[in-house]
């Protein structure tokens, strides 16, 4: 039994020495690059200077608007492109 104590508590140790895995990497960052197109500047309206009309500033103003309508889809075409390509990559496990 004297001999039998030692042997069992030698294995028992054994058994807690087992090293852990390491937990499964991260995956990899979902990186979507927008078209050339989509991140271009667009140049403002020319602003009516010196001696102007009001036929030039509602000219201006629609214009403007004009602008910023354009602005704005092609921010909401960017955020569909964006959110498309990332449900790409999260459902095929890329």
């Amino acid at each position: 039994m004297k001999c039998l104590t030692p042997l069992l508590v030698v294995l028992l140790t054994g058994c807690e020495s087992v090293p852990e895995r390491p937990p499964p990497p991260d995956p990899p960052p979902v990186v979507c690059t927008l078209p050339a197109g989509l991140t271009e500047q667009r140049t403002e309206p020319a602003r009516p200077t010196g001696d102007y009309t009001q036929r030039d500033v509602a000219s201006y103003t629609t214009a403007l608007h004009a602008w910023g309508a354009k602005g704005w889809k092609r921010l909401m075409v960017a955020d569909n492109y964006s959110r498309a390509c990332e449900a790409r990559h999260t459902s095929t496990g890329d």
